[in-house]
């Protein structure tokens, strides 16, 4: 399941006075600047644990694929693994961890980002390693065919095996015409079995350059010293001499409810819907208010009104707020003997009245209390911090936007909450799908 909120929603923001995470009252302190190659640089001194964040967000994702190329984003979340010119195949995580880190990565429609968790007395070591791999990664014919049957059989377990699995495929090609959303990061295993090697190639050299990534330094960083490493590691990295792809397409009004049936190996029937919703604007955090309304804790409505009533085994609302405007997904899992028309009729009964109804004063205080203390608890660790920077820079060219999320919630009134749902939850604006079980297809079919 995704994320409820990308990190531009979440991430740590300022509280009074000094905190353990080295904020003032003006909110997370940060340096950042350009290397003559493009590289962005942001550092930020955090000294309440002896460790680093070392991250690079490049701004690559599946909505900056060939249409007949899909999934290369995602390939490359796993080909950057496979070692350097100066790493031998298969050591990067070892030596990473051997070094007492952590590392990860993950990619979606927007950009591509990964990171290592080192004790401070290891950045430099991080920061080579990361170099390597902008400059030096191991894109041969072994890593690239490994990879490939990799991502291949990720897709067969998480996607196409897996009950519910293919959901947001279901929902993105039938939401999008034109806008490359239509796809998912996982792309298509026919694109990628077929990708040549060339192919490959030229995405790495078209899209893992100084000029399009950001790289994130967070933690017990002397920061003087880290500035010479990185002179000394990403400065003679050759700036990217390709052109790199923008999509500027807008997907077109959706005019008319979208509904279909979806037949799959599972026990219970589910509802899912997608609208389309707002992209990083000021939309989106009301969006993000009156989805916790209807769906989140112990007295939402939809917990109260439907779970509770036995109709269904969950119910969930999300935002998927992205680069681009994305959509707001509702969930409902019918529990066993129930009809999922009852679901579905719930669902929009509850949808249909917070269009109409201003939501009580009470409900909204407590989601924006609920939302005070989520903005709060981003700021305990590095990782939530450095890709908050990251990311904040990467779409919107405004690092500092970390330290206002708390102010932009703030801002948010009832009025907006009846506002938001009047504009993005309208039946015209939405695919539904209806999940049944196989042996339900069978049936109508005899």
């Amino acid at each position: 399941m995704l994320k409820k909120f990308i990190t531009l929603f979440i991430v740590p923001v300022m509280v009074a006075g000094m905190t353990a995470n080295g904020q003032t009252a003006d909110g997370i302190k940060f340096t950042e600047y350009d290397l003559p190659n493009g590289l962005h640089v942001i550092l930020h001194k955090d000294d309440h644990t002896p460790n680093a964040v070392v991250s690079l967000m490049y701004h690559v994702g599946a909505k900056n694929e060939d249409t007949a190329r899909t999934g290369f984003a995602h390939l490359f979340e796993h080909l950057l693994f496979e070692g350097s010119k100066y790493i031998d195949r298969g050591d990067y995580m070892k030596i990473v961890q051997a070094n007492g880190g952590s590392l990860n990565a993950n990619t979606t429609q927007d950009r591509t980002y990964y990171y290592e968790l080192m004790p401070s007395n290891q950045l430099e070591l991080a920061l080579w390693m990361e170099s390597e791999r902008m400059l030096h990664a191991k894109i041969d014919t072994i890593g690239v065919n490994t990879q490939k049957g990799v991502v291949i059989e990720e897709k067969k377990q998480s996607y196409d095996n897996r009950p519910y699995g293919s959901w947001m495929y279901e929902l993105g090609r039938r939401a999008y015409t034109v806008h490359p959303y239509r796809w998912q990061t996982i792309g298509s295993e026919e694109h990628i079995r077929n990708s040549t090697f060339d192919d490959v190639y030229n995405f790495y050299k078209t899209f893992y350059v100084p000029n399009n990534a950001a790289l994130v330094v967070v933690g017990d960083i002397d920061e003087e010293q880290t500035k010479k490493w990185i002179a000394k590691y990403f400065g003679d990295i050759p700036r990217g001499s390709l052109p790199i792809y923008r999509p500027t397409v807008t997907e077109p009004e959706q005019k008319a409810e979208i509904r279909d049936t979806i037949y799959d190996n599972i026990q219970l029937p589910a509802i899912f819907m997608g609208y389309h919703g707002p992209a990083m604007t000021e939309d989106a955090y009301a969006v993000d208010i009156l989805a916790s309304i209807l769906s989140s804790g112990a007295s939402s409505r939809f917990k109260t009104n439907i779970t509770d009533k036995g109709l269904s085994l969950q119910t969930m609302m999300f935002p998927h707020i992205q680069e681009h405007p994305g959509l707001i997904y509702v969930i409902g899992v019918g529990n066993m003997g129930k009809d999922i028309v009852s679901v579905d009729s719930a669902l929009n009964a509850e949808i249909d009245r917070i269009r109409t109804e201003p939501v009580s004063e009470e409900e909204f205080q407590m989601a924006m209390a609920a939302k005070e203390f989520a903005v709060a608890a981003g700021k305990t660790n590095l990782e939530n911090i450095a890709s908050g920077l990251a990311e904040n820079y990467t779409y919107l060219r405004d690092a500092g936007r970390i330290n206002r999320v708390l102010s932009h919630y703030q801002k948010v009134t009832r009025e907006d909450v009846l506002r938001v749902a009047k504009k993005y939850l309208a039946p015209s604006n939405r695919v539904t799908l209806c999940y049944l079980p196989k042996s339900a297809q069978t049936k109508e079919q005899e």
